[in-house]
């Protein structure tokens, strides 16, 4: 959406628009990031959304465990994967 291949909707095209306007001013470069590769965002974002209270982390050890577990993972550049999965069916009718 930021860079103009998908659609926006509706709901989010105000956001979007100042979103464009501040990386054309900043001269900001981004790129998409599978999950797995960002699971350190995902985890705080998800834990940001299922919180009823402001939370900042500002040291390490104010993170959550699962936090901190992700956070090692990532200082000792162990790769991440995604793995794409087929399910096949077969017929067993005789």
């Amino acid at each position: 959406m930021i860079k103009g291949c998908w659609r926006i909707p509706w709901e989010v095209i105000e956001k979007v628009e100042d979103i464009q306007q501040v990386i054309q001013k900043l001269n900001v470069q981004f790129w998409h990031v599978f999950r797995e590769a960002n699971q350190l965002a995902d985890f705080i974002a998800n834990t940001a959304i299922n919180s009823e209270q402001k939370l900042i982390y500002q040291q390490f050890n104010q993170l959550p465990s699962q936090g901190k577990k992700i956070l090692n993972i990532d200082k000792h550049q162990v790769p991440s994967v995604r793995i794409k999965t087929r399910r096949i069916y077969s017929n067993n009718n005789g």
